[in-house]
């Protein structure tokens, strides 16, 4: 009868702990002990984020409007990214196009020398988000490995994923666990590769990449949302770590 008793109060004091951690996250789901957290849902959490070229938020190119966070087309307000750094990660978020964006979401973000050019530049990883109906009208779009979803110029997004059109709102997700990469789009899995492998070090050999020593290498980084001069719409931008 003391062993029942116990086992309940041992059931009841853990019951109560957990619905108060729930509470005390804003009702929002954890796994393990992480927490989703907010990079970006309202104004406030723009002091989740400086400009690449200085310290602070961008006043200029960059809007927020309806809980949007809206890079304004020709407004040169320059890529954003984190004030700190992500190792392992899942990171959600909503975008939506406007016509020939060519943007992107790129993670394990550093700071890097390029030896063709001989200064460093600010490298990693990129969910590449651009506007696949009119590839033939943008400069520079190749092939599947600059198309929405891919790890840009790396690997490709499947043949069977779904885009959905202009001006309406698509989500992602980009998840990695030691060293292993996922994308999804709009809740369906498109990219999945072992980033350790030298199938993929090989692929980065190949491409424009191979002049930092260390791409691919970096184990964490900064999240970096890019401006390339078009317009796009982000918003309900969250990290679990």
């Amino acid at each position: 009868m003391v062993k029942r008793i116990f086992i309940l109060i041992a059931a009841l004091f853990w019951a109560y702990h957990s619905a108060m951690a729930y509470c005390n996250n804003g009702g929002k789901e954890t796994l393990g002990n992480h927490p989703w957290q907010s990079l970006y849902k309202s104004q406030k959490d723009t002091l989740n984020w400086t400009s690449t070229r200085k310290r602070a938020f961008p006043n200029d190119g960059w809007l927020i409007k309806d809980n949007e966070l809206i890079l304004l087309s020709g407004k040169d307000g320059g890529d954003i990214l984190t004030k700190r750094e992500y190792a392992d990660f899942e990171l959600t978020l909503e975008f939506k196009m406007s016509k020939l964006v060519n943007s992107g979401v790129k993670y394990f973000v550093n700071r890097m020398k390029n030896s063709e050019k001989g200064k460093a530049e600010l490298v990693g990883f990129e969910y590449q988000i651009i506007d696949d109906f009119h590839q033939d009208e943008i400069p520079g779009f190749t092939d599947a490995k600059g198309s929405t979803g891919a790890i840009y110029l790396l690997q490709a997004p499947k043949s069977n994923k779904h885009l959905n059109p202009l001006g309406e709102w698509n989500s992602l997700k980009i998840r990695v666990d030691k060293g292993k990469v996922t994308h999804w789009l709009n809740g369906k899995k498109i990219v999945s590769v072992n980033t350790e492998t030298e199938a993929f070090k090989n692929q980065i050999r190949q491409s424009k990449f191979k002049y930092f020593e260390n791409f691919g290498n970096k184990k964490s980084g900064f999240i970096l949302l890019q401006d390339h001069g078009s317009e796009i719409h982000y918003r309900n931008i969250m990290i679990k770590e």
